[in-house]
């Protein structure tokens, strides 16, 4: 794996793997993968149970733009960013990229300008009731926050991790970002923890994360 040293906006640096960009986060600097996940290779079971990661996926993740970002059930995306070396993104670390800001707080949206509407990100347009399909990642140029993370509103909702299971010892769940198929604009404070089974393999992606050294 190559490694750069990617020098931030606010002046520091944060040293990231390649596909990655760093971010200061309110736990201390992380890296992000820059675009949604596509998998390369078998995502493996769908349901993996209480004893997750189970084995069974063998995908590895790459986040280039121009590639079509892979859905995945929580358990998939848990086990492709463990099986590399990574870890599923946190809500924390999530919304941290997001706004931009360590801990609570900062812009509202990932977008430059904080824009938010058509055209902007992978969104439909709500005042005209139309929807748009699933887009390559990186097709909306505007759609990124100033440290260069691109599509965290819009296109394929984003698994998260809020580090709490269920009474059976069953990973709980958060979603971020929205998806393509809606027409409102999601800002970076909205998450969703319990929504779904970690089994659920609807209209969501990932990133990865891993911890970092700089910032």
């Amino acid at each position: 794996m190559s490694w750069f040293l990617l020098a931030m906006a606010c002046g520091s640096g944060i040293r990231c793997p390649e596909d990655m960009v760093g971010v200061v986060g309110e736990k201390g600097p992380f890296c992000i993968h820059q675009f949604e996940v596509q998998v390369v290779g078998p995502l493996g079971n769908r349901d993996q149970g209480v004893g997750f990661p189970d084995g069974s996926t063998r995908g590895k993740p790459q986040a280039k733009k121009g590639g079509t970002p892979t859905l995945a059930s929580w358990y998939q995306a848990h086990a492709v960013c463990t099986g590399a070396g990574f870890s599923l993104c946190t809500s924390r670390q999530w919304e941290d990229a997001c706004d931009g800001l360590p801990g609570a707080g900062g812009r509202k949206y990932p977008t430059q300008g904080e824009k938010a509407g058509p055209g902007v990100c992978a969104i439909g347009d709500l005042s005209r009731f139309e929807k748009i399909p699933l887009a390559k990642s990186g097709a909306f140029p505007a759609c990124r926050t100033p440290e260069g993370v691109y599509d965290l509103m819009g296109n394929l909702w984003e698994w998260a991790d809020p580090g709490q299971k269920d009474a059976a010892g069953l990973p709980q769940i958060d979603k971020r970002g929205g998806g393509h198929y809606g027409a409102e604009a999601v800002p970076c404070t909205y998450g969703s923890p319990g929504s779904h089974a970690p089994s659920f393999d609807g209209t969501i992606g990932f990133r990865c994360c891993i911890s970092a050294v700089g910032g």
